[in-house]
Formats: structure tokens, sequence, C-alpha cells
């Protein structure tokens, strides 16, 4: 018989779920680092290549022209919003790798779910680490147990708790359809963890 008792290792459980969204929140914030990292490397290399522009272009002008527009600051280049609009208005947004900005797919936001689809570009597995571990397993299902938690308590209808569903065709993944996200903490929690995942999953891939 074990040593430990119901407490102990009720205990244990809390503490190991703190621990995953711990884990989980350092990744995010990692990943939006490397994202802002990203914003700021584009923005320091187009500022150089305006500048070499206009030295080139100033070749033939007046030295005291030249110097003035040399020491005027290159104008930044607005950065696009993250958000698309496809032509009947649905709110569509790109999931990008951080490093690069590369495409992984999109996420469709609707009222009351959200739908991932990896880009047509790629094709991902259901069985590459770390969809089912992670991104299932920890996430989607942590979100699902909290909502489950809520409604053993009486705080929330079952109707309204968070599911989700894989469409998958032999093995690739098509689409993940999240039902009551509910909350904007959560939709942004979606996105992040779904672009790092695939990322990942790529990484796999290639490897």
């Amino acid at each position: 018989m074990s040593g430990y008792s119901e407490d102990d290792i009720r205990r244990a459980a809390d503490i190991r779920e703190w621990i995953v969204k711990q884990i989980a929140d350092k990744q995010e914030e990692v990943e939006r680092l490397r994202t802002a990292l990203s914003l700021i490397d584009g923005l320091l290399k187009q500022g150089s290549f305006r500048a070499a522009a206009n030295l080139g272009s100033l070749a033939g002008g007046s030295p005291a022209t030249a110097q003035v527009q040399q020491t005027r600051p290159a104008p930044a280049r607005q950065q696009p919003a993250p958000t698309l609009k496809s032509l009947d208005d649905r709110d569509i947004r790109p999931l990008k790798r951080a490093k690069d900005d590369f495409v992984l797919g999109s996420a469709e936001v609707l009222p009351a779910s959200v739908i991932i689809a990896p880009s047509q570009e790629i094709s991902l597995n259901v069985n590459t680490p770390p969809f089912r571990s992670f991104f299932l397993n920890r996430i989607l299902d942590g979100m699902k147990a909290k909502d489950a938690e809520r409604i053993s308590q009486g705080a929330m209808k079952e109707s309204d708790a968070l599911s989700y569903r894989v469409d998958e065709d032999n093995g690739v993944i098509r689409r993940i359809v999240i039902e009551n996200y509910r909350e904007k903490e959560r939709l942004q929690e979606i996105f992040n963890t779904s672009s790092w995942v695939f990322t990942r999953m790529l990484e796999k891939n290639s490897g």
C-alpha cells in the first residue's frame, strides 16, 4: 500500500497542473519575444536598405543637399495588422513561424468557435510530437478540465464547456475545430500554442 494519503496525491496533482501551466506560459512568452525580435530585425534591415538607396539617388546632387537628406531618418514602415479579412468578411488570422513569418496555417474566428487549419503547403500528421502530447493533452484538455471543474461547482452550464475535434485525412491534419473558447485570453493562447506546435512539428518532419 502506498505511503501517501489522498491529500498528498491531491496536492501533487494541483502542483503538477501549476507546473504545466508555468511551462505553457513560459513557452508563450518566448514565442512573443521571438516575434518581437523578428519584427525589429525586419525594421532594421529595411532602414539599412533605404539608407543605401538614398545615397545612390544623391550621387549626382550637390554635397549640401546630400548631407541634409542623408541625415534625415528613413520613415518606419507600418506593420500590417495580424488579421486578414476575406471577401465575405470572415475573421481569418494567419499563424506564422516566429523566426521568418512563414505562414503555417490560419485561424478562422467565429463568435463561439475557432477553426485552426494548417497551410496547404505543409503536411502535419496527428502523431507527430508535440501535437497530441502538448496541444491536445495539455492545452485543450487542460481548458476542458477547468470547465469541468466549474460545471461541478455549479458555476457554468455543461453546454458552455469547451470542446474540440480534429478532422484528419489518413492521419494528416485538415483542421481543428474548437467550440466555446469563450475568453479572449484562451483564444490568444490557442493562437500562440498552435503556431509553436506547428513549428515544432515541421522541425520533426525535416529532421
